[in-house]
């Protein structure tokens, strides 16, 4: 079976890593807006900075603390918000990841109801566009299965070269490339070139598992041992 074993763990873990970071953010930005409300009430309302007096630049000082305590309060404020949305794209995300183990079970799904909704708009009048648009949907809905389906017929056998080795680990639906030492920084260009990203869970070079991965890590191994 392709996909992550522990995808909904994953996602059930972002969406609370994210209310988390929200929840904190929002606590920053109350204090912060507390502290300008602090010295605001400490400055009399409509006070001029007076050039030629000894207290000017203690007034400006005031001022520039005010008015930074206000905008760390609107920069807190606007990454609650970010994280808020990173939670409600979870929840309401409609998008099938290959990561996921059920992937396969809900694009079946999805095809039963966009066929269902084609049979039901051609025995009704209907805009010119509804059905050219299901057709897509249906098209798309289909390549993905059979690119998932695919995904599960491939083979990967371990390819170990001189100072590390190629992976297929299962349980994450990831190839990763292990290396003896860290590589150099010629090495690592090659593996960001070829679209692998450094995972410091894994202690791995890795990407998602597809026909691709594997013509990548074939030519990004080539050009490792080239230039070793």
């Amino acid at each position: 079976m392709a996909g992550r074993i522990d995808y909904e763990e994953r996602q059930e873990y972002k969406k609370e890593r994210y209310q988390e970071l929200a929840e904190k953010s929002r606590e920053k930005s109350q204090q912060h807006y507390e502290q300008y409300q602090k010295l605001s009430n400490a400055i009399p309302l409509g006070q001029p900075i007076l050039t030629d007096h000894y207290s000017a630049n203690a007034t400006r000082r005031g001022y520039e603390k005010m008015h930074s305590q206000f905008d760390k309060s609107i920069e807190a404020d606007n990454k609650a918000e970010y994280y808020e949305n990173k939670v409600e794209n979870i929840e309401n995300n409609n998008s099938i990841s290959s990561d996921d183990p059920q992937a396969i079970e809900k694009l079946q799904a999805r095809l039963k109801k966009l066929e269902e909704a084609k049979v039901e708009v051609k025995a009704r009048p209907h805009e010119w566009y509804e059905l050219p648009y299901l057709n897509a949907d249906i098209r798309r809905t289909k390549d993905r299965i059979k690119e998932i389906q695919e995904l599960e017929e491939l083979q990967f056998e371990e390819i170990t070269f001189t100072g590390g080795k190629a992976i297929l680990n299962r349980d994450i639906n990831r190839i990763q490339i292990l290396f003896d030492d860290k590589p150099n920084e010629e090495v690592r260009n090659i593996l960001k070139h070829r679209g692998f990203k450094w995972s410091r869970y894994e202690q791995a070079w890795q990407r998602l598992y597809n026909k691709n991965t594997i013509y990548a890590t074939n030519r990004a191994i080539e050009e490792i041992q080239k230039n070793s």
